[in-house]
């Protein structure tokens, strides 16, 4: 195998003794960088351009000037046209006009060029479709820019341009400004051919953004359409920006699931979207790098007048939920108190074959009424009319109430429940009702996957932060661990949900139902509910009272 180590070897025989030995030494580096740009490890590329740039800078700018005419037609690097183009305006002219580069090429490296650079480039004429559509996507802020682009001098026109592509360019912008001066609209010069007719804007584009969620990479768009876009911070009044829902989510780094997005600016992108990606991790220090995902136009029933039925729709279905489960709750409760009546004998004595009876109907019908008020809370979620009490919920309280309310249920299926706490954590944020909800509709439902003897093990962790929250870590049992996202939330249209054990253990409603119910009650109050790997991880806001210093007592 041929090994092309020309690049190296020039960088190892750097020679600055005199100007003619610069000279020629920044002529053998751009040479070498603009014919063979994929050859060559990125490293050696980078040190490569960082030398040309430094020793130009020592050369005068004639000697840089006829260094670059020289290798027109023959520039093949994009690195190399974005280290030419912020040059000198004549050399960045003869370096744009003179690049060989791929459409592709040409379309991500826009964003990076400077005013006067792409400005030059506009005035070629075997531009592909996209970066056509690049440039168009950056005209209106390149235009705007008072004073920035400017022509090169006339008399230099000549010297840079043996086609007298430059002396047009330098006539076409002059015109340009003399429209302004006159009050016309500029237009872009593209060529009478090129119409925004031909430009299809995208319905779906990927995309990854900073630790600060600003986005730095676009697939299948200009990237200058999107690069700088923040997706941190919620969209005020008209502006752009992501919905509350995935501002919060970005804060406690949670996934993002159909999230509302507004962008601003160009054509090409201007308007609603919905936004659905996941934080991703430096694998070596474990250091949050950003977001990476998709985002796409809304489907028709997702708009703004869709929404709108949508609501009123889902408020009826939820009043009519309302009133079913008043209905049935109502008797229910009477049956409940007659049973508790006769097991405790409070209008006289009864056999213990009726006691046993009247305890059997009161542990169904309180199961029952737990099942009502779980679809009585799930229509109020759906309904939009259920409202987050404030509160605080210390952490070990809570563990300590979920291991006696679950105690009956674990001792009756043999299944030990441990609950570990991280030393120290912080309090939830969330009332004592609330949590004691979410925690415990959770762990019941999991407990109806456990086996008998099996253990399930939870573990409670504060994530210090900005806006610090509290995880909580759920192991699955064995027998759910090799089901999907969607199986477990009860999502998956082709699944059917295994069949539960006819004992008090199991909810009432299936494990599906109790899943999303939890990951409802956790986002309504500003956490969510996700699947990583084996466990459930459950994160629910934390209550905010300066730094800590935390002892983990046990890894993710």
């Amino acid at each position: 195998m041929r090994v092309d180590d020309r690049l190296a070897t020039a960088l190892q025989n750097i020679d600055t003794s005199s100007e003619a030995a610069r000279i020629g030494q920044w002529r053998q580096l751009i040479d070498i960088l603009a014919q063979n740009p994929r050859d060559f490890p990125g490293e050696i590329v980078a040190k490569g351009l960082v030398n040309a740039h430094a020793l130009g800078r020592t050369l005068d700018a004639k000697e840089r000037l006829a260094g670059v005419q020289a290798l027109s037609g023959r520039i093949r690097s994009a690195p190399l046209v974005q280290l030419l183009a912020g040059d000198e305006p004549a050399i960045a002219a003869v370096a744009i006009y003179g690049a060989d580069l791929s459409d592709s090429e040409w379309s991500e490296l826009i964003p990076e060029l400077p005013v006067r650079a792409r400005g030059f480039l506009r005035n070629r004429t075997d531009l592909g479709q996209k970066t056509q559509l690049a440039l168009k996507s950056w005209s209106g802020a390149d235009f705007r820019i008072q004073g920035t682009i400017e022509a090169t001098p006339a008399d230099n026109a000549a010297e840079v341009a043996p086609s007298g592509e430059i002396g047009a360019l330098v006539r076409r912008i002059e015109q340009w400004r003399k429209d302004r001066e006159a009050g016309d609209s500029p237009r872009l010069p593209l060529g009478d051919e090129f119409t925004e007719d031909a430009i299809l804007p995208p319905n779906e584009f990927s995309f990854e953004t900073d630790d600060n969620g600003t986005i730095i990479w676009a697939d299948d768009i200009p990237r200058g359409a999107v690069a700088g876009v923040d997706i941190a911070r919620a969209a005020y009044d008209d502006g752009p920006g992501p919905d509350a829902y995935g501002a919060a989510a970005f804060r406690q780094r949670m996934p993002l699931e159909n999230a509302r997005m507004r962008l601003r600016g160009s054509a090409l992108v201007d308007g609603d979207w919905r936004i659905s990606a996941a934080p991703f991790f430096d694998p070596m220090t474990g250091r949050f790098r950003g977001y990476r995902g998709m985002m796409r136009r809304p489907k028709l029933t997702e708009k703004p007048e869709a929404d709108a039925l949508n609501e009123q729709w889902r408020r009826q279905r939820g009043e009519g939920m309302q009133q079913v489960v008043h209905e049935l709750r109502t008797p229910l409760g009477a049956i409940a108190g007659f049973a508790e009546i006769i097991e405790q004998q409070l209008f006289g004595p009864v056999s213990n074959e009726y006691r046993q009876m009247a305890g059997a109907i009161l542990a169904d019908a309180q199961r029952l009424l737990a099942g009502f008020e779980d679809l009585s809370v799930a229509s109020r979620l759906d309904a939009g009319n259920f409202e987050v009490e404030p509160g605080v919920t210390e952490c070990r309280w809570l563990a300590k109430r979920l291991a006696e309310r679950l105690e009956p249920v674990s001792e009756e299926n043999r299944i030990q429940l441990n609950l570990a706490i991280a030393d120290p954590v912080r309090a939830f944020a969330i009332d004592r009702t609330l949590s004691e909800r979410i925690f415990s509709r959770l762990l019941s439902a999991v407990m109806m996957g456990c086996s008998e003897g099996e253990s399930l093990n939870g573990r409670f962790k504060t994530e210090p932060g900005v806006t610090a929250s509290n995880l909580f870590y759920l192991e699955l049992p064995v027998k759910l661990r090799e089901f999907s996202d969607d199986q477990l939330f009860g999502t998956d249209p082709s699944y059917n949900e295994f069949e539960q054990p006819a004992d008090t253990s199991s909810p009432l409603l299936g494990l599906g139902f109790s899943l999303r119910l939890v990951r409802n009650l956790a986002r309504k109050a500003g956490g969510d509910l996700r699947f990583q790997k084996e466990s459930l991880v459950l994160s629910i806001p934390a209550v905010q009272d300066g730094d800590m210093d935390f002892r983990d007592i046990g890894g993710d």
